[in-house]
């Protein structure tokens, strides 16, 4: 009988292990494609501060947009997690920016 009981606390203590190493990697993929996030919005920003033309690019979308990232801070910094609070930081600096060209450059 403690053998059977052996084993199971060896196995679970192997899942615990296994389960540590993929949220290590989750973690650090968090920061990755929070980067990704933010560099896909850098074109954007770019095309909007260097041309007057901001034909159709939707304030209401980036406003949209730009609020959710607002959400999504406040709820990393509640539940202190440091890859939603960097991401979405960076989000709001990148995304308000682009609202302020749109208001800036359109015809409102």
């Amino acid at each position: 009988m403690q053998t059977g009981m052996h084993h199971a606390i060896h196995r679970h203590a192997h899942k615990n292990k296994q389960k540590a190493t993929l949220l290590r990697l989750l973690d650090k993929s968090a920061y990755l494609m929070g980067a990704i996030t933010v560099a896909v919005n850098i074109p954007q920003l770019f095309t909007i501060w260097t041309s007057p033309d901001v034909a159709g690019v939707s304030l209401v979308s980036w406003t949209g947009f730009f609020l959710g990232s607002c959400f999504w801070l406040s709820y990393g910094l509640l539940h202190r997690e440091k890859p939603i609070i960097t991401v979405n930081g960076a989000l709001i600096v990148v995304q308000g920016l682009i609202v302020i060209g749109i208001i800036k450059h359109g015809s409102f």
